[in-house]
């Protein structure tokens, strides 16, 4: 971006300029100002192929600068040390069980809308989830000593589910 000239430039040295400004309203009523730039028009086909679209039109950049301010502090949080301390965190605690899901169990997106459904959804995902590795743990268990009986087996589990150390995403987690 050119604070002078108001435009920006894309890697391919294409200009963009200014053209208008334009509120936007989205379906929740909220109300968004937009600031669009357009492509400037060039004479050599090099620049002439970047600066349109598919279908001849000239290329533009729909810029919201209340959410271009808001992703530079959000930048500048995570470039922090405390920042940068959490989102190690994340990485390790939060993505492998959101990763688990998406790849063993297959649940990529909500089938349902509102926060209280979406909640119970996200909660039975992830119930699932903590049975499955309580499963694992357990079968681990009974293959060391295949002298257990049933009932040790679901006792072993229901000591699993109640009192044990290991890490599991509480459905309540969400509240």
């Amino acid at each position: 971006y050119d604070n002078a000239t108001d435009s920006f430039t894309d890697q391919h040295h294409i200009q963009f300029s200014f053209k208008q400004v334009y509120n936007r309203t989205d379906k929740y009523g909220f109300q968004r100002t937009i600031r669009k730039y357009e492509a400037n028009q060039y004479d050599d086909p090099e620049g002439y192929h970047y600066s349109i679209t598919e279908r001849g039109n000239q290329r533009s950049i729909q810029i919201n600068p209340h959410w271009e301010m808001e992703k530079r502090l959000i930048r500048v949080k995570l470039s922090s040390k405390t920042g940068a301390s959490i989102y190690a965190k994340r990485k390790i605690e939060v993505e492998p069980v959101f990763g688990n899901l998406k790849a063993n169990l297959a649940f990529k997106r909500l089938s349902v809308r509102g926060l209280e459904k979406a909640k119970n959804e996200l909660g039975i995902i992830l119930m699932a989830g903590n049975l499955k590795k309580m499963m694992k743990i357990i079968l681990s268990s009974r293959q060391q000593s295949q002298k257990s009986s049933w009932k040790n087996l679901v006792n072993k589990f229901f000591q699993l589910l109640f009192y044990s150390e290991v890490s599991f995403v509480p459905a309540t987690s969400f509240d």
